[in-house]
């Protein structure tokens, strides 16, 4: 180990932190066109969760991404079944028509939704495109979150347009989803400079010191652990975060209190 962090060595003894419970905010569910995941079931994912000590899991499954007729059914339904473990994006898809004034008004009323999932590089509809501008003002008006897809060189999702977006939008809660491969160190520019800008870690622990340089860059309260899970099982991730370096409690800042200081609301802390 390169550091001494007393949660790697309880990993490392127990195979698991149970001193600590895991907050994954980038999540998917359910099948996936044209590739088999074994642990996109929602049973099958909740029982990794009871494994590996994760507290809940903010999602947008593969249907509300693709699928204009089932929308964001499928995470109402799993938000209505496990209420204290999953959280929601809703999540809006500009090439097909939403009843988006329909869903807007009763988004207050569902319990478990947290803010709003962009993908736009699948999409082929740009981030500051004028269909999201509803959407931007009233999380705009309710500091809610905003997970966007991003990439370094888009058309679509650089970091560049999130910085457009925070400076105009600055209650909403902006996380870089994968942190803009390519453009990383503007990523992290970014969200050290702007206090609604965020990392998100999902498929950068493969990146050999990755972690490190966004903690030493934009400091641990701007990092969130994200997994893209079930595409990756989130112990690849955690183990990314527990031998990076760094210590103890930036490692808990990513994890788990930054999710927590970022819902900012009473259900996801009761049972702490």
């Amino acid at each position: 180990m390169t550091n001494k962090s007393k949660l790697a060595e309880e990993f490392m003894e127990t195979g698991r932190l149970s001193s600590l419970s895991i907050i994954d905010m980038h999540t998917h569910m359910g099948p996936f066109y044209g590739t088999y995941l074994p642990e996109a079931d929602l049973t099958t994912m909740i029982q990794t969760m009871d494994r590996e000590n994760i507290k809940c899991i903010i999602s947008a499954p593969h249907s509300a991404l693709f699928d204009p007729i089932g929308g964001n059914s499928e995470i109402l339904a799993a938000m209505k079944q496990y209420p204290d473990r999953i959280y929601g994006y809703y999540t809006f898809n500009p090439n097909y028509e939403h009843d988006l004034d329909r869903d807007l008004a009763s988004f207050d009323q569902v319990e478990g939704y947290v803010g709003f999932k962009f993908l736009p590089d699948y999409h082929k509809y740009p981030l500051n495109g004028e269909k999201f501008t509803k959407i931007y003002e009233f999380a705009n008006e309710r500091g809610l979150l905003l997970l966007s897809h991003t990439w370094g060189h888009s058309l679509y999702n650089p970091p560049q347009m999130v910085e457009e977006l925070a400076c105009k939008y600055p209650n909403i809660k902006f996380l870089l989803g994968h942190s803009a491969p390519g453009e990383t160190d503007y990523a992290i520019e970014i969200a050290s400079r702007l206090p609604n800008v965020y990392l998100e870690l999902c498929d950068t622990g493969r990146l050999n010191g990755m972690v490190q340089k966004m903690v030493r860059g934009a400091s641990s309260e701007k990092v969130l652990f994200g997994t893209d899970f079930p595409w990756y099982d989130p112990h690849y991730m955690l183990g990314s975060v527990l031998f990076s370096g760094i210590d103890d409690q930036d490692i808990q800042n990513i994890i788990h209190h930054n999710a927590i200081r970022l819902l900012n609301r009473k259900e996801y802390t009761k049972h702490e």
